[in-house]
């Protein structure tokens, strides 16, 4: 109960916390105080509930359905710690805890000067009030017995839980999903300022308290979109790190938004334009979060997106719809109530040839690719289809390359106007380099003329860039964030070209001890070896191990399969080798392992029945169950091993053999037997069927092979082989040095935008 109380609390005090800052935009300046401790109540009630499911995870209180749900006793402490948020609830709860964290930040902000205090709280307390409502409905602190009625007696305390998914039993999951949602919850700040400038109606300085936390959603935003590609890269297995999934898109499409307003603002402070383009483009992209989120928690992906949740249920599909039409409408009323005073704000024409115009088409040209990428995201919601990867990759490459060339030009520009001589002065040697570059590449192998193109504008805006960066870091390094972005933009752009169009994959069966050569390297297979995991024991793991040889250097790569309890399938997992100008990525496909009997091979016996098999003759006595019975757990778990007694007779000896067969996980495994002085046969235990004697009685298969005539087929599998898909990604390490540099220039430019604001 001390859980649903604390979110009630959340939910009531944020509430308060509206009305207060509302009456404050009304004349009423004393309510601040009210309006600020409310707030804190609201924000102290989610951390408290945030506290409290992470403690009932941590002291594995199975009797929540959550906790139960999610986690186990086998997970090591990072893991189980992230449970708190692998599920509906858990995400819903860290959405909000993060905001309302990022709230107690933001509050203090505003109060130093008039920075729009009570119109950005209020509207940000009822972003607030809304997660915490919607955690009401969808409550992590459900009982089991109250989730389960009529199948779960009251009271009743499961012994463990059913634990966590094997997709999310990585590194990646302790950080990803908290730093995805850093970037959602910051970009509610933009939102609220500017519903707050057309509450009050003020459209200048607004942009200097706006624009650190911009620039701060998109830095973590986009973070947290590259680790989700890296770990797909790096765990999923099919060798890429971007699959247009959409809930994939719904993270980029809203961090294009933002890239595009921080652009148009940047412009606004330095010329006074563009005001009505950045509020609309802070609105909509917190909006398309609200989609995104829409997309992903309603379930309605769920045939169309690997990453989507299930259905939540009809109350908490409902209130997303709410969510998003109330902020839409609030948005749209805002417009329509200072539709007047928007008209007038009647910038002054800028002339083509200027940095701001550049920018602005720049702007312009992102939101494009964002439009695209909505369009394809939402088709299944339209049409009930899916839309090919090519749709998406067709339509950007274009937008791209333009994005590309105008990031370079805009930069040779000055503000208000330009030059036209020294504008194309400019151009000639960054062009000329990038030219020399570009054939270069072409000569190696880009031969797609588009992608082509795609590397000269890459290259184009690298060198703009670079040369910019150096001159601007001798005179004052805090400028230099913004020209550090765009070089990890560029060089993002370039590994992209590198590691998708052009590289190489092969599907290679490496039989067991065989070598292989594949993309200028010696492979062997050299067997399967089991690995302890510490977070999952219940599954046996097993590394199969490949020696890598060129030049006389090796090293073993160590691809994972193995068959999981928890989604009843085999999981596989890569391993890379991660070399200077490429990765090798092998991915295990399946394991293949030699036909040791034929369907003609098989003889089914009575108990006490007699037959002669080619030379030998050959008697059924029982089975051998060991301490099992028929029926029993054992047999259920899909984990038992059995045999099959028989006497078999060849024209000298008389010998009792048994056969057994293992099930694992309901696979099963045969032992071969042989006679001690004849090894002409070989005897299998295939199958036992038990039924009564009015049905014919109990039967066993036994496969009988006679080794002397058993000869292997073309294409017949005569030892163990490993199926595995190898691919090459050249220069795929240009593009994860390209995101993190890209990363590091928004926070180089929080830490300038935080100085000019204090200055």
């Amino acid at each position: 109960m001390l859980g649903k109380f604390l979110i009630y609390s959340a939910t009531i005090f944020a509430v308060l916390s509206i009305i207060s800052f509302l009456l404050v935009h009304f004349g009423r300046d004393k309510m601040i105080k009210f309006g600020r401790i409310f707030y804190n109540i609201s924000a102290a009630s989610v951390i408290a509930a945030s506290a409290f499911l992470l403690f009932n995870i941590l002291d594995h209180q199975f009797q929540y359905t959550y906790v139960w749900e999610q986690s186990n006793r086998e997970l090591g402490l990072a893991l189980l710690i992230s449970t708190f948020y692998s599920g509906q609830e858990g995400s819903f709860m860290l959405w909000t805890f993060m905001t309302a964290v990022i709230g107690i930040f933001l509050m203090r902000y505003l109060s130093k000067g008039d920075r729009l205090e009570p119109q950005v709280m209020a509207v940000f307390s009822l972003v607030l009030g809304f997660l915490a409502f919607i955690l009401i409905l969808k409550s992590p602190f459900n009982y089991v017995w109250d989730s389960f009625a009529g199948e779960v007696e009251y009271g009743f305390i499961p012994q463990d839980g059913r634990g966590l998914n094997p997709l999310l039993q990585n590194f990646w999951m302790s950080i990803h999903p908290p730093t995805l949602f850093v970037g959602f919850s910051s970009m509610a700040v933009p939102f609220c300022f500017a519903i707050a400038t057309l509450m009050k109606n003020r459209y200048k300085d607004w942009i200097n308290f706006a624009l650190p936390w911009l620039l701060f959603s998109g830095g973590i935003l986009g973070l947290g979109i590259m680790m989700g590609g890296y770990w797909a890269y790096g765990v999923l297995g099919w060798g890429g790190y971007w699959a247009w999934d959409p809930v994939e898109n719904s993270s980029l499409i809203p961090w294009i938004i933002i890239v595009a307003a921080v652009h148009t603002m940047v412009a606004q402070k330095r010329t006074g334009g563009y005001k009505k383009t950045n509020l609309i483009l802070c609105i909509s992209a917190y909006l398309l979060v609200l989609y995104s989120t829409f997309l992903t928690r309603s379930g309605i992906l769920g045939d169309s997106s690997v990453h989507s949740f299930v259905d939540p249920g009809q109350e908490v599909y409902l209130s997303l719809i709410v969510f998003i039409s109330s902020f839409i409408l609030i948005s749209l009323l805002a417009f329509i109530f200072r539709f007047k005073e928007l008209r007038r704000l009647n910038d002054e024409p800028n002339k083509l040839m200027t940095r701001e115009s550049a920018l602005f088409v720049g702007s312009l040209t992102l939101c494009a690719s964002a439009i695209v990428i909505l369009a394809g995201t939402s088709w299944p919601i339209i049409a009930k289809g899916s839309i090919d990867i090519e749709f998406y990759n067709k339509m950007n490459l274009p937008i791209a390359i333009l994005i590309a060339f105008i990031n370079g030009m805009s930069l040779l520009l000055k503000w208000k106007t330009s030059d036209d001589k020294t504008f194309f002065k400019g151009l000639i040697f960054p062009l000329i380099l990038a030219s020399i570059v570009t054939v270069g590449l072409v000569i190696v192998g880009v031969q797609d003329f588009l992608f082509a193109i795609f590397a000269l504008a890459a290259l184009f805006s690298f060198f703009v860039n670079a040369e910019i960066a150096v001159r601007v870091f001798k005179k004052q390094k805090d400028n230099v964030g913004a020209y550090i972005a765009h070089i990890g933009l560029a060089l993002l752009f370039l590994g992209i070209i590198a590691s998708s169009k052009y590289s190489r994959d092969e599907n290679i069966t490496l039989e067991i001890n065989k070598p292989v050569n594949a993309f200028g390297y010696t492979m062997t297979y050299i067997g399967a070896s089991t690995f302890e995991d510490p977070n999952n024991k219940t599954d046996t793991k097993y590394h199969f191990n490949i020696l890598l040889e060129k030049d006389g250097k090796e090293m073993v790569l160590k691809p994972v399969m193995y068959y999981s309890s928890f989604s009843e399938g085999v999981m596989k997992n890569p391993d890379i080798a991660n070399f200077t100008t490429k990765d090798l990525y092998i991915s295990p496909m399946g394991l293949v392992e030699p036909e040791v009997f034929s369907d003609t091979d098989m003889v089914v016996f009575k108990k006490g029945e007699i037959k002669q098999i080619g030379e030998v003759n050959v008697e059924f006595i029982d089975f051998d169950m060991g301490t099992m019975t028929p029926g029993g757990e054992e047999i259920q778990s899909g984990n038992f091993e059995l045999g099959a007694k028989i006497k078999v007779k060849d024209s000298k000896y008389t010998e009792t053999l048994l056969p057994k067969i293992k099930y694992v996980q309901g696979n099963p495994e045969y032992f071969e037997t042989r006679m001690t002085d004849n090894s002409n046969y070989s005897f299998y235990f295939v199958k036992m069927n038990i039924v009564g004697e009015d049905q014919g009685g109990a039967t066993a298969t036994i496969a009988i092979v006679d080794n002397r005539t058993k000869e292997p087929k073309e294409g017949d599998v005569t030892a163990e082989s490993l199926i595995v898909n190898a691919s090459v990604k050249p220069f795929i390490n240009i593009l994860w040095a390209g995101t993190v540099i890209l990363v590091l220039g928004f926070f180089i430019s929080i830490i300038k935008r935080k100085k000019e604001i204090i200055s």
